[in-house]
């Protein structure tokens, strides 16, 4: 094993500090353990622990009573008298190594060889499993398909066959084909029908029914057109399964009643006349209602109108409705809230409202998830951006910021969002100015919010930068300059991060830093003086200097890096002539600060792209 670098681990007497003594505690160690190895990096503590070695089968039993009892679920429950939690009672375990039983005992059930088949088979036919290789044979016999894999895979399959016979296309629904998967152990299709009345119903609340009350698949046409048919997947005798057949036609005709009953009702009710009932809708505790959210979003919006040109009044009366949906009688059943926004859309459209208005509605709530679709139209960019940022900014302001892997609110998912469609929408919208005039319309507005809530971006954009592989040197390069636009830090951040390939770069940068070091030293600001030049690798710098400026300043204006990189290049031996032939740090005061002056002007034209100082590269 290897501990800390030796020049850490000892003090100037020769003895182990507290670093070297701290090794030695933690890995149980004598100071005549320690072994100095040569790495690549420098000499480094190091032992050789001998650890004598255990059965494998002692070694599985104690891994299998830790590991079993903290298998993740999302609720765990006690059952019976036991102590243990878990998802559901454990009744049985079998466990076999090299066909023998591992034994041990979790929560008084000791393992043993033998299993049992579907549940309709119930506890009457025992499986014994002496070789594990017929484990997954014999449980086949016994209508339990245990690979997971293959069993999505059979799902699929007959989910195709079974559309295929009423000459139609399953509706792809990968959410509900996970779910169906590990609801089952053997699955057999049954293919079942609904009164083609509901057809007339929003598709997206025909397949929601079917999903979320059946667990089934809708069937469209070659047309993408919804068909009168369902698919369920069962997990009873395949003998029998077609008994189940009616009472799963019964339960999904009564819910598509439900369904139609309350979208026809809730179309007699504008959207626009709901609005007033967000009054009484909170939309998290200390940021009042949604009403109240509405109100600051039509600031934050007509902001942003301007900002990017929009129209303003398309937004304004998107934002009013946006919130309309969540007091439809549809929305207020368990199975449809996942439709909030689209109800929206469904119904704006209903009430003769703008297409695109009607559309942003549903649009206002994307991305939802990671490789979501964004939104498309003007107004719904500007609604899904505004919500998100309200909804980040006003945590903040209550102390809810996520923390850990916590995030109960979705605060990240909103941050994400916010950068995804600014990024990929090639939006120049001020960040800054953004979070700025979003915090205006909260009454907090001390100076550590804006602090917090900037920070809590740039973390945002560092994920985004990192998903598309910009390496992190690059990115806290392209940060330091400038984090407000966007898509021109994205151009900014993929042409340094292929421009810190080239070797000429490679040898600037060296150059820059040694600069940037040496500034750390001096905070003055006194002005460059041509006239104390002493040494000619001086004024060659500076001249070579003020002829790439102006060039750098108009590639800089074109948003043209690639040429601005290729400037900054051009300066490389000049830096280099300048530091083995020009002493900076010398003991006359006047010439150091304008020899400084020299290094402060290169500083801070070029991190104007990015600080190349924050460049980092393997020795």
């Amino acid at each position: 094993m290897v501990g800390p670098p030796k020049r850490i681990a000892y003090d100037e007497t020769g003895n182990l500090n507290k670093v070297g003594l701290g090794f030695l505690k933690k890995q149980n160690l004598k100071k005549e353990d320690i072994i100095i190895k040569e790495l690549p990096k420098g000499e480094y503590l190091s032992a050789v622990k001998h650890i004598k070695g255990k059965q494998t089968e002692k070694i599985l039993s104690t891994i299998s009573v830790e590991v079993i009892p903290k298998i993740p679920f999302p609720k765990k429950m006690h059952w019976g008298n036991g102590s243990l939690l878990f998802a559901r009672p454990l009744r049985w375990i079998l466990a076999l190594y090299n066909d023998k039983l591992l034994e041990f005992e979790i929560d008084g059930i000791k393992s043993n060889t033998y299993t049992f088949g579907n549940r309709f088979q119930k506890l009457h036919y025992i499986i014994n499993i002496y070789i594990i290789n017929k484990y997954i044979p014999l449980l086949i016999k016994h209508f339990v398909i245990a690979d997971r894999n293959e069993r999505k895979a059979l799902i699929k399959k007959e989910i195709q066959q079974a559309a295929k016979k009423v000459s139609g296309i399953p509706v792809d629904n990968p959410e509900l084909l996970e779910t169906v998967t590990d609801l089952v152990e053997y699955p057999s299709p049954i293919v079942g029908t609904f009164d083609t009345a509901f057809l007339s119903l929003p598709p997206k609340v025909l397949t929601t029914t079917l999903s979320e009350t059946q667990k089934s698949f809708s069937v469209q046409n070659e047309n993408n057109e919804l068909m009168p048919f369902f698919i369920g997947i069962g997990n009873s005798n395949p003998e029998t399964i077609s008994k189940v057949l009616y009472g799963n036609e019964r339960v999904i005709n009564a819910r598509l009643s439900d369904a139609k009953f309350y979208f026809d009702t809730d179309r007699e009710t504008p959207l626009a006349a709901r609005v007033d009932e967000l009054k009484k809708i909170t939309f998290i505790k200390n940021l009042g209602t949604l009403y109240d959210k509405i109100e600051r979003m039509k600031s934050l919006g007509k902001w942003c109108a301007e900002a990017l040109s929009y129209d303003e009044k398309k937004i304004e009366r998107a934002i009013y409705l946006c919130k309309s949906d969540l007091t439809t009688l549809i929305l207020g059943e368990k199975e449809y809230t996942k439709l909030q926004g689209y109800m929206g859309w469904q119904y704006a459209l209903n009430d003769g409202e703008d297409k695109e208005v009607a559309k942003a509605l549903f649009e206002q709530y994307l991305p939802r998830f990671k490789e979501d679709i964004l939104p498309e139209t003007r107004t719904g960019i500007v609604l899904s951006i505004i919500d998100k940022m309200d909804t980040v900014v006003g945590c903040f302001s209550i102390g809810l910021q996520p923390t850990g892997t916590k995030d109960p609110l979705g605060i990240r998912r909103a941050g994400n969002g916010i950068i995804s469609i600014l990024a990929e929408q090639k939006l120049s919208l001020n960040l800054e100015k953004f979070i700025a005039h979003s915090i205006e319309t909260f009454d907090d507005t001390k100076k550590e919010l804006k602090e917090e809530v900037v920070g809590f971006f740039i973390q945002r954009i560092r994920t985004y930068l990192e998903n598309i592989g910009i390496d992190y040197d690059v990115i806290n390069a392209v940060l330091e300059a400038d984090y407000t636009d966007i898509p021109d830090l994205i151009i900014r951040a993929k042409n340094l991060h292929e421009f810190k390939l080239h070797e000429d770069f490679k040898k600037f940068i060296i150059g820059f830093k040694r600069a940037s070091n040496i500034l750390e030293s001096s905070q003055k600001t006194v002005p460059l003086n041509e006239d104390l030049f002493e040494e000619k690798e001086e004024s060659e710098l500076y001249k070579k200097l003020t002829e790439i400026i102006p060039h750098y300043e108009a590639h800089f204006d074109k948003k043209n890096y690639n040429a601005c990189f290729n400037d900054l290049v051009a300066l490389k031996d000049f830096i280099d002539l300048f530091f083995d032939n020009v002493m900076v740090m010398v003991e006359n005061d006047e010439l150091k600060e304008n020899r400084m002056a020299l290094l402060r002007l290169i500083h801070s034209t070029f991190t104007k792209t990015a600080d190349l100082s924050k460049i980092v590269y393997e020795l």
